[in-house]
């Protein structure tokens, strides 16, 4: 069920009754549940047996990738938040990752995760940048109705937990509010930045 629909349900009302109503909070996500919501999306991938990530200081995220080839060893990937998405135009969220423990090894990293170019929808890979598309990440988890009304979401990290700051905003009707990324629908790909 959408959220709007939850509103309407529970107070027999449309959202856009609440126009210029604005909300703003922090929503730490342990990583017990975003490793839980990586193992669902990567479920029956053909190159990637798990994925875990543990949030640290500073914006930054340890990840341990296992393939499922068995010849190629688990990788320990350091990424650090590089971009922050900017709604509604650019909702991309950009890490830079180096893997510190591989030495010079790591020069040979970037073809082997090439190795794993078919990621989940709204995840994208160029060299040493991983994207995601926030919004994306955001429709496939079935909460596309609360697009219209985001107005700033920013990724952060503490030790244990993701840290998700946004700020919502009613403008009106849900008919009346455009589209993410314009009449035309959402953002074309475009490189990461």
């Amino acid at each position: 069920m959408r959220v709007t629909d939850i509103i309407r349900a529970r107070l027999g009302v449309d959202i856009g009754t609440f126009a210029g109503a604005a909300m703003a909070g922090e929503l730490p996500l342990p990583n017990e549940f975003v490793n839980r919501l990586i193992a669902e999306r990567l479920a029956g991938h053909a190159q990637i047996a798990a994925l875990e990530v543990r949030a640290q200081e500073g914006d930054t995220v340890a990840v341990q990738v296992v393939p499922r080839a068995r010849l190629l060893p688990p990788m320990q990937v350091l990424a650090r938040v590089e971009h922050q998405p900017e709604f509604p135009h650019n909702p991309l969220l950009v890490l830079r990752w180096t893997m510190p423990a591989a030495g010079p090894l790591a020069m040979f990293a970037a073809p082997v995760l090439g190795y794993f170019k078919a990621l989940p929808p709204g995840i994208r890979m160029s060299g040493d940048r991983v994207a995601v598309d926030v919004a994306e990440s955001l429709r496939s988890r079935g909460f596309d109705d609360l697009l219209g009304l985001v107005r700033r979401l920013t990724v952060h990290t503490r030790p244990g937990a993701f840290v998700v700051k946004f700020e919502l905003c009613v403008d009106g009707p849900p008919e009346a509010r455009p589209r993410q990324g314009g009449p035309e629908g959402p953002p074309r790909e475009e490189p990461i930045p």
